[in-house]
């Protein structure tokens, strides 16, 4: 992860998300834009309500704003690779996606 908490980089955040089969993350927005690139993997992504296929070398930009949610349709782990300019701390980072895995 590149973080500016982490590896002094406060330009932007690049972190990993793994999602097993079946799983999904939250329908959720972001205060800042988000690219989203797909190393391994099949799912769907749903962009305010615009439905996006995803596999390997698929790129999506999320703006600010903008309701988005990925979910895994294939029978392996869905990897992705989540990029946030400007880049959150890795502790914000952390705390959004605890908070959303624990349904709030």
């Amino acid at each position: 992860m590149f973080a500016l908490d982490v590896d002094a980089v406060p330009e932007l955040t690049f972190s990993f998300a793994l999602i097993d089969p079946g799983g999904m993350t939250d329908a959720h927005i972001h205060d800042r834009p988000e690219l989203i690139f797909i190393v391994s993997g099949h799912g769907q992504a749903l962009c305010d309500s615009e439905q996006v296929e995803l596999q390997p070398d698929v790129v999506l930009w999320c703006k600010a704003g903008e309701r988005h949610q990925i979910i895994n349709t294939g029978a392996e782990t869905l990897k992705l690779a989540t990029v946030f300019v400007p880049g959150y701390t890795a502790r914000e980072n952390y705390d959004r996606c605890l908070t959303a895995a624990q349904g709030g």
